[in-house]
C-alpha cells in the first residue's frame, strides 16, 4: 500500500475524531451467497434420497466452491477432501482431476505451497490419463499458479522458477486456442500479460489488449475493469502515461455506469490512479483521488448535519415570533456568544488537525522504522537457523564418513550414536528455519521426522510406530533436550527391543496439560531382566551402550553401571527441570521398556 494512502487513512480518521463525528469503519467480508448455498443444499438433499453417491459427492464439492466465493478456504478443503473420498476409489475422472485443482487452490491461498503444488501434480496425471484437454487447461493453471508464487516470493528471483511459469501458462494458452475458448484465451491473456509486466518484457501490452478485446467482446464488466487496471499498470512500467491515464478514466466510467460496487475493484482503481500521479510527481491529485472513497460517507454526514441545522433555525424562527422583545434580546445575545463559541471552536480545531497531521507523520516514520528493523531481525534469525543447520549437517557428515573408515565395531557404533545426536539437533534447526514462528518448532513434524531418522539408521523403516502428538510449539532451548532424550530412547530400541522381534512396535505420546509437556515413549521388546516395577530415579539402569550389568548379590541385583546413554539423558531431563520414569514391563506382558517424562513447556 503506498505511503500516501497510509497518510491521508490516518488523518481522516483524526480529522474525524477531533470533530466529535463517530464513525464505524467495518471490516468488509463477502457474505455466502444464497443462490449457490441453495443450489448445494438441493444437490445434497436429491443425493440422500436417491442413495447416489458421485451426487453427494458433486453437492460437497458445490459446498466447496460457495465457501471458496466466500473467503472460508478452510471449511472450503473440508467439503474437497469429503467429496475425495468418494471419487478417489472410482478411479481417475474429470471430476477427479477437477477436485485436485481446486485444493491445490486451497492450499495456494493458505500458504501451503508444498501440498499445493502436490495437488497440482496429482490432477496433472490424471488429466494426462484421462486425455481431457478440460482437465488438461485447469491442471496447467494450477501449476502456473503456484510456480509463479514461488518464483516472486524467493529473492533474488531465479530464472528456472520463471520458466515453468512461462511454459505452463503457454500449454494452457495453446488448449485454450485449441478448444476456441474465448473467455479462457482472454483469462491466459490476463496471466501472460500480468506476467510480462514484473519482468518488464514488452510482449505484456499486446497481451492485455487482446485479453481487454475479448471481455469486451463478452460483455464481461467486472473482469474488463479488472483487464483495464492490469494494463494500466503495463502501460505505466513502459513508460506510457497518456494511455495508461485514458485506459484508468474509461475504467472508472464503466465501473461507475454499470454499478459494479465491488470494493477490491473500486481500491485497485484508486490504487493505479495514485501510481499514475505519482509518476507525474502530482501529489496533490494523487491526494485528492484518494480522498473519494470517504467522499460518499462525507457527504452523508454533511447532508445530515444541515438537515439538523435547518431544522433548529425552523424551530428557532418559530420561537422567536411567540416570545416577547426581552426574550428576543436573549437569544440575540445567545446567538452572538455562540458565534464566538464557534468562532473559538475553529481556531481549536484548525490547531488540532495540525497536531495530529504532525504526530500522524511522527508515527507514520517510526512504524516504517520498527518494521524495517523488525524484518531485519527476523532474516538474521532465519538465516541463523540456517547456518547451524548446515554447519550440523556438515559434523554429521564428517561423523558418518569416520565411522565408515573405523573398523573396530564399538568404535563405530560411538561413531554413529554421536552422529545421530548431531543429527537430531540438525533436524530442530531445520523446523526452525522452515517453521513460521521464529525460535519455536513444531513438535508434531520434528518428532515424527527425527524418530524416523533413526529407525532408518538402524534398518528398520518398517517399524510400526504410533504417534499421538497435540499440535503444539517448543521453544528451541526446550527443543534440543528433548529431541536428545528421543535419539537416545529410539536408538536403545532399535538395539535392544527389535532384534529377534516377530511383530516389532514402538510408540510416542506427547500432549500439554496444565502448561506441561508430558512424554510417553515405548516398545514392545523384552524389556529388562529381573524389573517390573516403577523406577523413578533412572539411575540403576544399564542404558544404550552396554548390556544391563548385574552384579549379583544373592538372587536381588545389587548394584546397576549407567551407561553414557543414560548419562546424556539425566542430563538433558535435568536443563528441562523435568521427571521422569521408567518401567520394565514383566516377560508375560506385551509392553518391554516404558519411558515417562513431564516438563513446563
Amino acid at each position: 500500500m503506498p505511503r500516501l494512502y497510509l497518510y491521508v487513512n490516518h488523518l481522516v480518521v483524526l480529522l474525524v475524531l477531533t470533530l466529535g463525528v463517530s464513525m464505524a469503519q467495518k471490516t468488509t467480508y463477502l457474505d455466502i451467497q444464497p443462490d449457490r448455498l441453495r443450489h448445494a443444499r438441493e444437490a445434497e438433499k436429491e443425493a440422500k434420497a436417491k442413495n447416489d453417491p458421485l451426487l453427494l459427492a458433486e453437492a460437497w464439492y458445490l459446498y466447496g466452491k460457495t465457501y471458496v466465493f466466500s473467503g472460508d478456504y478452510r471449511t472450503a478443503q473440508s467439503y474437497f477432501l469429503k467429496s475425495l473420498r468418494i471419487h478417489e476409489p472410482l478411479g481417475d475422472s474429470f471430476e477427479l482431476s477437477r477436485l485436485y485443482v481446486r485444493l491445490s487452490e486451497n492450499e495456494d491461498r493458505l500458504g501451503r505451497s508444498k501440498q499445493a503444488l502436490h495437488y497440482a501434480n496429482l490432477s496433472l496425471a490424471v488429466a494426462q490419463r484421462i486425455q481431457s484437454d478440460k482437465a488438461l487447461l485447469r491442471a496447467y493453471g494450477a501449476l502456473a499458479q503456484i510456480y509463479q508464487a514461488m518464483w516472486e516470493a524467493h529473492l533474488p528471483r531465479k530464472q528456472l522458477d520463471y520458466n515453468r511459469v512461462f511454459f505452463y501458462y503457454k500449454k494452457r494458452e495453446s488448449l485454450c486456442y485449441k478448444l476456441s475458448d474465448t473467455l479462457g484465451i482472454g483469462e491466459v491473456s490476463i496471466e501472460l500479460g500480468t506476467l510480462f509486466t514484473k519482468v518488464k518484457d514488452p510482449r505484456a501490452i499486446p497481451y492485455l489488449e487482446k485479453a481487454l478485446y475479448l471481455f469486451t467482446l463478452k460483455n464481461k464488466d467486472g473482469i474488463r475493469v479488472n483487464t483495464m487496471m492490469h494494463l494500466a499498470e503495463a502501460y505505466l512500467t513502459f513508460n506510457k502515461l497518456e494511455r495508461a491515464f485514458q485506459i484508468l478514466n474509461k475504467a472508472e466510467k464503466i465501473y461507475t455506469t454499470k454499478k459494479l460496487n465491488e470494493y477490491e475493484l473500486r481500491l485497485s482503481l484508486n490504487t493505479q490512479f495514485v501510481n499514475y500521479f505519482e509518476a507525474l510527481g502530482q501529489w496533490k491529485k494523487a491526494y485528492e483521488h484518494l480522498r473519494k472513497l470517504n467522499e460518499s460517507e462525507k457527504i452523508k454526514l454533511l447532508a445530515d448535519r444541515n438537515g439538523a441545522i435547518t431544522r433548529l433555525n425552523v424551530e428557532y424562527e418559530t420561537e422567536k415570533k411567540e416570545a416577547l422583545l426581552n426574550a428576543q434580546k436573549k437569544e440575540i445575545s445567545l446567538n452572538t456568544q455562540n458565534l464566538r463559541l464557534q468562532q473559538r471552536f475553529i481556531v481549536v480545531t484548525f490547531a488540532l488537525l495540525m497536531i495530529a497531521a504532525g504526530m500522524s507523520i511522527v508515527f507514520f516514520r517510526l512504524y516504517r522504522k520498527n518494521k524495517r528493523t523488525s524484518r531485519r531481525n527476523e532474516e538474521l534469525v532465519k538465516e541463523q537457523n540456517h547456518r547451524v543447520k548446515n554447519n550440523l549437517q556438515v559434523v554429521s557428515s564428517l561423523l558418518s564418513l569416520q565411522s565408515k573408515r573405523l573398523t573396530d565395531e564399538s568404535a563405530k557404533k560411538a561413531v554413529e550414536e554421536s552422529r545421530l545426536r548431531v543429527q537430531s539437533m540438525a533436524i530442530l534447526h531445520q523446523r526452525l528455519y522452515d517453521g513460521d514462528k521464529l525460535a519455536e518448532a513444531n513438535l508434531d513434524e520434528f518428532i515424527r521426522e527425527l524418530v524416523g531418522g533413526v529407525l532408518r539408521a538402524y534398518g528398520y523403516p518398517s517399524v510400526q510406530t504410533q504417534f499421538s502428538i497435540d499440535e503444539s510449539s517448543l521453544s528451541a532451548d526446550k527443543a534440543v533436550p528433548l529431541g536428545l532424550i528421543l535419539n537416545e530412547l529410539t536408538t536403545n530400541a532399535c538395539k535392544y527391543a527389535f532384534p529377534n522381534n516377530e511383530n516389532p512396535k514402538f510408540s510416542i505420546s506427547c500432549y500439554r496439560k496444565n502448561n506441561k509437556i508430558h512424554v510417553t515413549v515405548a516398545d514392545n521388546g523384552p524389556g529388562w531382566p529381573g524389573t517390573g516395577s516403577d523406577r523413578s530415579d533412572g539411575l540403576s539402569v544399564s542404558w544404550s551402550d552396554t548390556q544391563l550389568d548385574w552384579v549379583e548379590s544373592g538372587a536381588v541385583p545389587a548394584t546397576l553401571h549407567v551407561s553414557f546413554g543414560m548419562q546424556l539423558i539425566q542430563a538433558q531431563v535435568e536443563q528441562l527441570s523435568g521427571t521422569y520414569q521408567v518401567r520394565s514391563g514383566l516377560e508375560n506382558e506385551s509392553v518391554g521398556v516404558v519411558f515417562t517424562l513431564e516438563f513446563k513447556g
